[in-house]
Order: structure tokens, then C-alpha cells, then sequence
């Protein structure tokens, strides 16, 4: 894995070290501030993961609410075991809305 450092301005004029690398899982450019997180999988990813690692149950649970709305889905993904908090569950959330999940129209 290759991390190339920049050394970025930011609004308070201080320099601030952004690390850039690739997600091993669908190679897109990543970029972070947190040493931490450098080789991580991107948000996607790591929601497309997270999503094939629930149970069968969870998974239906979780759609069940996303059909009532986002805010229900963020909720649901939070009492899931284990749970799923934000920011991740914002991108679960994305990722679920591209599969075709999304509001009924109806209600």
C-alpha cells in the first residue's frame, strides 16, 4: 500500500498532513487526516461489509424502517446487534437506497 502525505492549508492558515491512499476492496482514492484510518476500506465498502455481515433478520428489519423513512432507518440501524452508528450508518443508509430501498410512496 502506497500513502503519499500532503501537507494541506486549512481555513485557520495551519498546515494540516492529509494521507492519501487506495480502498483495498474496490480501489478507489481515499483520503484522511486520521492516521488511523489509512488502509482502511472506503465508506462504501466498509458499508457493503457491514450490510453482508448482518443477520437475515436485521437486514429486513432495517429496510422495513428505511420504508418508513431515513430517520426511522438510522434508528433501527442504531438498535440493531450490534448496532450501527453514524457516520457508518449513513453510508449502510446510502448503500440500502441504491439497492432500491427507499420511502413508500403511499405513506
Amino acid at each position: 500500500m502506497r500513502v503519499i502525505r500532503l501537507a494541506i492549508r486549512n481555513k485557520t492558515s495551519k498546515m494540516t498532513t492529509v494521507l492519501d491512499w487506495f480502498c483495498r476492496g474496490c480501489g478507489v482514492r481515499v483520503r484522511t487526516s486520521l492516521p488511523d484510518h489509512v488502509g482502511t476500506l472506503c465508506g462504501r465498502c466498509a458499508a457493503a461489509a457491514t450490510w453482508s455481515h448482518l443477520p437475515t433478520s436485521t437486514q429486513k428489519m432495517i429496510d422495513d424502517a428505511i420504508r418508513r423513512g431515513n430517520i426511522q432507518g438510522l434508528l433501527a440501524m442504531r438498535a440493531a446487534d450490534p448496532p450501527i452508528e453514524l457516520p457508518h450508518a449513513m453510508d449502510v443508509l446510502v448503500l440500502r437506497h441504491r439497492a432500491g430501498v427507499s420511502r413508500d410512496a403511499s405513506g
